[in-house]
This record gives C-alpha cells, sequence and structure tokens, in this order.
C-alpha cells in the first residue's frame, strides 16, 4: 500500500508538471483491466484536487431497476479538494456526508477538508494497520474476514440507509481496495449483478492509469466471504447485521425505476 502511494505522488507531480508519465505496470497493454468510460454508468467526476471520484449511479440492477445518478459517490483521498471542488460537490451533487475508510494515521497524515453542512465519519475498514506492502491478498483477506472491517462496513450501510436526500461519498486513499469492497457490498444489496461490480471495481485502474485492481483479488473477497457465512446476503445480515428495515430503506433510498 506505501509503494502504491510513493508510485501515485510520482505520477501527479509528472502529470502537474507536464512531463509525460509511464503507465505503472505498463497499465494500457491490458484493456481488460482498463474498462471503457461511459456516461451513463459510473461517471467519473473530474476535479482538480481527487483523480479516482465517480458517480456509483447508473447500473440497472435483477429487479429492472437502476441505481439512482447524485447519490452515492466513491473517491480516493480528498485532502487535495480545491474551493472548487467543494463548491461542486456541495452545490451540484448536494453532497451531505462523507465516511472515511482509512485508517486513523491516515487520516491525520491528510486529513479531509472541513465542509459547511457535511457531516463526516471515519469507519476504518483496516482498523489501525495500513501497511500491507505487497500483500495486497492479505489486505483482501482481512477485510472480507477482520471485525475492523464488517464494522466499518456496518456504520457506512446504516448511514446509507438514514441518507434520504442529496450525495453521500465514501473514500479511502486510492479509491480502490477498501472503497472497492465497500461498493460490492452495497451494489449487491441494490442488485446490481457481478459483471457490473467487477467493471465498477476495476474503473479505478481507467481513472488512476494503472493495473493495480484486480478480477482475482475482488474474487478473493467474495471467496472469503463466502467460506465464512454462505453468501453475500448472509454475510450482510449476519455478519454486519443490517436490518431487513435498513436494507428496504437502502434499496428505497438509492433505486429508480429503470427507463428504456
Amino acid at each position: 500500500m506505501r509503494f502504491r502511494t510513493v508510485l501515485a505522488g510520482m505520477s501527479c507531480a509528472l502529470t502537474l508538471m507536464g512531463a509525460a508519465v509511464v503507465p505503472v505496470q505498463a497499465a494500457t497493454s491490458n484493456a481488460q483491466l482498463q474498462p471503457a468510460i461511459s456516461q451513463k454508468v459510473t461517471r467519473p467526476i473530474k476535479l482538480q484536487g481527487a483523480e479516482n471520484m465517480r458517480d456509483l449511479g447508473g447500473y440497472k440492477t435483477k429487479s429492472g431497476q437502476r441505481v439512482k445518478l447524485g447519490r452515492l459517490l466513491r473517491s480516493d483521498s480528498l485532502e487535495k479538494l480545491t474551493t472548487y471542488d467543494t463548491f461542486r460537490l456541495t452545490d451540484q451533487y448536494h453532497l451531505t456526508e462523507i465516511v472515511d475508510l482509512r485508517t486513523t494515521d491516515q487520516i491525520a497524515k491528510k486529513p479531509d477538508p472541513v465542509l459547511d453542512g457535511v457531516k463526516y465519519m471515519q469507519a476504518s475498514v483496516l482498523g489501525s494497520k495500513s501497511n500491507y506492502d505487497n500483500d495486497d491478498e492479505g489486505m483482501y483477506v482481512d477485510m472480507a474476514t477482520k471485525g475492523a472491517a464488517r464494522r466499518s462496513y456496518r456504520n457506512l450501510l446504516v448511514q446509507m440507509a438514514e441518507n434520504k436526500k442529496g450525495a453521500l461519498l465514501f473514500h479511502c486513499s486510492h479509491g480502490m481496495d477498501r472503497t472497492g469492497t465497500a461498493a460490492a457490498i452495497l451494489y449487491s444489496i441494490l442488485g446490481v449483478s457481478k459483471k457490473d461490480i467487477q467493471r465498477d471495481y476495476l474503473l479505478s485502474n481507467t481513472q488512476l492509469n494503472v493495473t493495480w485492481a484486480k478480477p482475482e483479488l475482488l474474487n478473493l473477497f467474495y471467496k472469503k466471504v463466502n467460506k465464512q457465512y454462505g453468501s453475500m446476503d448472509k454475510y450482510v445480515k449476519k455478519g454486519l447485521k443490517i436490518k431487513p428495515s435498513q436494507l428496504k430503506a437502502i434499496r428505497t433510498n438509492y433505486l429508480t425505476k429503470a427507463h428504456k
């Protein structure tokens, strides 16, 4: 994780200086790991101070509905947001809440900006551990099995159930692993197909021009959840202790009739 941060920082710096940036791990050579951007689903939100923010809306669900646009946002870290960026989030998206999935140490080093009228909540997926250098698999296993992760996902979903209007934004450092698994859980509740969940997960590669997000990592998360609970549905109900009334509220809040 730390190595990723260094590489991402170098990429940003070179981009700002106008230099050509060589894609990490030859990302552009593998189109399957970098899905094409669509303006119909999971639209990227182009900001000056965040590289990996997007709207989670647009996907069609198994029930024939669609995920609402403008209500759920996912992102990388927010400490570099400009005044213009925060204006867009609060004025265009009517941002009402931010859920920060990073560790306390990461937050202390790069705190989110304080936005008037926007509720902030910390819900660390990894507890106090933030160093998973060269151990992505270990991180995904922990995100599927550790109590800190379950508490984090539960807190996020409870906030989603209570959020009746405006946008809720959740994020980690790169907006990829912790944010990606949280989005996968949410999309599963909403009835989005696994194919589309994977596409959204891999879009972080496209937006950051890397190949760090891998299908096998997300599948490892699913595998560990299924091994312990039997299914994602049982994981949400028994592992995260989300009540039927809260699941209903989440679907009511973020699903709408699909237009042909």
